[in-house]
């Protein structure tokens, strides 16, 4: 299902992409998720399974105007490639089968070259934002006492690496987030729906906000945003059963972030700070699931059969 949603929007990028680079990028992105496609359904039809319906030409119109630009597209494409590297390298750690090992840990390899291109052609055209850094220690630390786990006081201790990184990623993935949900806000006519995705990119400026600040206070550089990449076209290229789908898809992705986050915050404030975003999400992906079962485009995941006892 991720791999045809992504896939659709590589065709859409392809359609309109002006820069001659990001062109063959797309392209290459399209061959490699076509690929995956195709090896899912051949699975799928081995085991005689019925494949999930995902998405199809029907959910997108290819002769649209452009809603994003060439930018976007790049930001778009590596945010996609974290997200399946990450899927996949977990589906490989939980899979026992050797035909569907071999599966995944080829699409991993297929995806790091994605991610490598990607990211050398957001430094060749200067669009790439650096993580915070620090000076080469000294030496190595022991923690001296419960202070370094403080965070409620005005004596705060500075932010480790560890949690400089994730304030910082975590504000790209909002940033890209709120561009795509704005964009698509845009040109949705259905008035729950529009509803729906104004609630996310009021969320998600407010954690850009929350963590830029954060990484401001000690001086960090914090991530470029990406809203003045999403034009000013009201027709829509995809259905509105897409959209909703792919952004609850995406807010998946988000509270699996938080998640690994929180695993990596030593300060107590963080560590609230992230269990209420977690706690907001989870309600905000609440009333996704929702509209989604109410307009009948939820997909339900395959389930044991339900063994009932007989009637006394």
């Amino acid at each position: 299902m991720f791999e045809t949603s992504v896939h659709h929007m590589f065709l859409y990028f392809f359609s309109h992409v002006e820069d001659p680079e990001i062109k063959k990028y797309i392209e290459q992105c399209l061959h490699v998720s076509k690929r995956h496609i195709h090896a899912y359904i051949g699975i799928f039809e081995k085991e005689e399974f019925p494949k999930p319906r995902g998405t199809t030409s029907e959910d997108i119109n290819t002769d649209a105007p452009r809603l994003f630009s060439d930018i976007f597209y790049l930001y778009y494409i590596e945010g996609m490639a974290k997200f399946a590297l990450n899927g996949y390298a977990l589906a490989l750690t939980e899979v026992t089968r050797q035909d569907i090992r071999n599966v995944f840990r080829a699409h991993l390899n297929v995806l790091q070259e994605i991610n490598e291109i990607g990211i050398k052609l957001l430094l060749a055209k200067g669009l790439y934002s650096r993580p915070p850094s620090i000076s080469t220690p000294h030496g190595i630390n022991f923690i001296q006492n419960d202070h370094f786990f403080a965070g409620f006081t005005n004596e705060k201790r500075p932010l480790t690496v560890f949690e400089m990184n994730q304030l910082f990623q975590n504000i790209r993935a909002n940033a890209l987030g709120k561009a795509l949900i704005k964009g698509f806000m845009q040109v949705t006519e259905n008035k729950k729906i529009c509803t729906y995705f104004e609630k996310g990119k009021l969320i998600s400026n407010k954690y850009v906000d929350m963590f830029s600040s954060l990484l401001l206070k000690e001086d960090c550089n914090v991530p470029s945003t990406y809203a003045s990449e999403v034009m000013d076209t009201t027709i829509s290229p995809f259905s509105d059963r897409f959209m909703l789908n792919h952004i609850t898809h995406l807010i998946t992705y988000g509270i699996a972030n938080y998640g690994l986050a929180l695993s990596m915050c030593m300060r107590k404030d963080l560590t609230l700070m992230y269990i209420k975003v977690t706690s907001e999400v989870m309600g905000y992906a609440g009333d996704g699931v929702k509209l989604l079962v109410k307009y009948g485009w939820m997909e339900q995941p395959p389930t044991k059969v339900d063994h009932k006892l007989c009637d006394d």
